[in-house]
């Protein structure tokens, strides 16, 4: 004999599955970073590594001084004077990806200009983006608040922060991705 009990036990077996299956989707993932010395790189690889993201690494069209402290130079130049310098084309096409991770270095307290230029050419208020950072020293410094107002009704994550490079197989990494539910 069909109950209600019952009618209800089959009805939500027959819909769980199409809720587990939704679940299981993992979301398509882009990670758009610059790195100068290699350690956005390395928390971008990462992140690569633990979700199976596209990397996409950012380079201006004319490279910045090999030296340090003339890159150091020129970078706080093109800051005050709010330069953008021209980037190579990524070859990115955002329609493919649900959630897109900004990787930067913190150069003079915020995030690379060449960062900024690409942001400004691309539309990410339907995406989840998450933010990250890496640094020598300076610590978090303006960069969360300065991708906050460069990113005004985009849904953002939480941000990571990283002093120096990171291993593919980082737990603070794994942390952050799960915190943000892409683990």
């Amino acid at each position: 004999m069909i109950t209600r009990r019952n009618l209800c036990s089959i009805a939500l077996a027959g819909l769980f599955p199409l809720a587990v299956s939704a679940a299981d989707k993992k979301p398509r993932i882009a990670v758009v970073y610059v790195s100068r010395t290699g350690h956005t790189r390395s928390v971008a690889e990462a992140v690569r590594s633990m979700t199976g993201a596209d990397l996409f690494h950012i380079e201006t069209v004319e490279p910045y001084p090999d030296e340090y402290r003339a890159t150091t130079e020129v970078v706080k130049e093109e800051i005050e004077k709010n330069v953008k310098r021209p980037i190579k084309p990524l070859g990115i096409n955002l329609d493919q990806y649900d959630v897109v991770i900004l990787g930067t270095p913190t150069w003079w307290h915020r995030p690379a200009q060449p960062l900024k230029t690409w942001m400004e050419t691309v539309d990410l208020t339907k995406k989840f983006v998450l933010t990250m950072s890496t640094h020598g020293g300076g610590g978090l410094m303006e960069v969360r608040s300065e991708f906050e107002s460069l990113l005004p009704g985009v849904k953002l994550g939480t941000h990571f922060l990283s002093y120096g490079g990171v291993s593919r197989t980082d737990p603070d990494v794994r942390d952050w991705l799960r915190e943000n539910k892409l683990l």
